[in-house]
C-alpha cells in the first residue's frame, strides 16, 4: 500500500511540475510600440491609423495610456484573465507609478474579449464595466462583422469610463521628454534652494 502511495505522490508530483513548466514556457508578445495594433488586418489601415491618433491624443489630455491589441486566436493555452494580466504586466502599459494603463484585448476567431485595466484604473473600470463595454458595445457590432464600428465604441465607452482620472502633461509616455533624468532640471531646482 505504501508503495502504490509513493507511486500515486510521484505522479501527482510529476503532473503539476510539467504543467508548471508549460505554463513558464509560454511566452509573452512583444510590447507593440504603437497604441492600435491589429495582427489579423480585419481593420483598414486608414481606420487603424485613426485609432492610434485618437489613442495617443487621449493620453496626452489624460495621461491614461489605452492600447489595443488585436489578434485572430489566442497565443496561449492559460485563461483568457491569466493571459491578460500576465501580458499587461509584461507590457507595463500607463505611467509608472500611476499604474493608468488599460489593454483592450481582442481574440477575433476566439469570440473572445477582455479589457485589462491597470490598478490605477480599477476604480474607473472594475469588472462590471468592463464587461458592459464588451457586451452592450462592441460585441452586437462584432456579431454584424462590424470590427471597425465595435472597436470604435469599445474605445469611446473606455475612454468616457477613465477620463478624469488622472490630468494630461500634454505628451504620452513615447513623446515625454523626462526632465527627470535631465541635469538642468536638477540644477535648476537646487538654485531655487
Amino acid at each position: 500500500m505504501t508503495e502504490k502511495r509513493a507511486r500515486l505522490c510521484l505522479g501527482i508530483l510529476a503532473l503539476f511540475a510539467s504543467a508548471i513548466v508549460a505554463h513558464a514556457a509560454e511566452t509573452i508578445p512583444p510590447k507593440p510600440g504603437r497604441y492600435f495594433n491589429d495582427y489579423t488586418g480585419v481593420i483598414s489601415p486608414g481606420a487603424a491609423q485613426r485609432f492610434n491618433e485618437q489613442l495617443a491624443q487621449f493620453e496626452r489630455e489624460t495621461s491614461n495610456q489605452v492600447v489595443v491589441a488585436v489578434w485572430r486566436t489566442m497565443p496561449s493555452q492559460s485563461s483568457i484573465e491569466d493571459f491578460t494580466q500576465r501580458t499587461f504586466q509584461a507590457w507595463q502599459v500607463g505611467q509608472k507609478g500611476r499604474n493608468n494603463g488599460v489593454v483592450f484585448f481582442v481574440f477575433v476567431d476566439d469570440h473572445r474579449m477582455r479589457i485589462q485595466p491597470g490598478y490605477g484604473l480599477e476604480g474607473a473600470l472594475p469588472d462590471i464595466t468592463c464587461n458592459e463595454i464588451i457586451r452592450d458595445g462592441v460585441a452586437p457590432r462584432f456579431r454584424a462583422n462590424d470590427f471597425e464600428g465595435g472597436l470604435s465604441a469599445g474605445i469611446d465607452l473606455i475612454f468616457k469610463a477613465i477620463r478624469g482620472e488622472y490630468k494630461g502633461s500634454g505628451k504620452g509616455v513615447r513623446e515625454s521628454g523626462s526632465s527627470q533624468n535631465n541635469p538642468a532640471g536638477l540644477l535648476i531646482f537646487f538654485f531655487v534652494l
